[in-house]
């Protein structure tokens, strides 16, 4: 079982860096004084950027725990992006695997509202009051789907596991 999901746990790791980097003000630093100033020094551009970025390791994540969960034992190593299926939007990966998959049909919306806001802040809008608030509660949110993802495919594994011959579970 772990051996299966251990490419996603890895994934998963990788996001929640990336989300607390993000978050505080691209940085691991731990002095939250030093986190403040540079987070209220980050442009609106690079906010949203880096919220684009998470998105879209999220989407990569959410599609290979699909691949994983609709292959079995026969995924074997991710062959790569494939250009004209890939998907560039969480949300819409979300709709598309979630189910099957077992994951909150609520997060989606969630999901959509932090593509917007990424979206507003990438293109140019006016960082407001609120952005820094508003981007720390997307990373913790892309980090925590990221850890949603990896539960749902671990319980799918664990409830389809079968019996082989010598006793093992698969």
């Amino acid at each position: 079982m772990s051996g299966r999901c251990a490419p996603i746990a890895g994934q998963v790791a990788r996001i929640e860096r990336a989300a607390a980097f993000l978050a505080n003000g691209m940085s691991l630093c731990p002095c939250p004084d030093a986190a403040g100033r540079r987070r209220s020094a980050m442009p609106a551009k690079l906010i949203g950027n880096g919220l684009r970025e998470l998105d879209l390791f999220l989407t990569d994540l959410i599609v290979e725990a699909g691949r994983i969960d609709r292959l079995g034992m026969a995924a074997g190593r991710d062959p790569g992006i494939h250009p004209g299926r890939r998907i560039y939007c969480a949300a819409e990966a979300w709709r598309r695997t979630g189910p099957r998959l077992g994951l909150a049909i609520e997060a989606r919306g969630r999901l959509r509202q932090m593509r917007a806001g990424q979206n507003r802040q990438c293109f140019g809008q006016v960082r407001g009051d609120d952005a820094e608030i508003l981007m720390q509660q997307a990373c913790a949110d892309y980090a925590r789907l990221a850890g949603d993802v990896l539960e749902a495919l671990r319980l799918r594994i664990a409830t389809n596991a079968v019996p082989a011959n010598d006793g093992r579970l698969r």
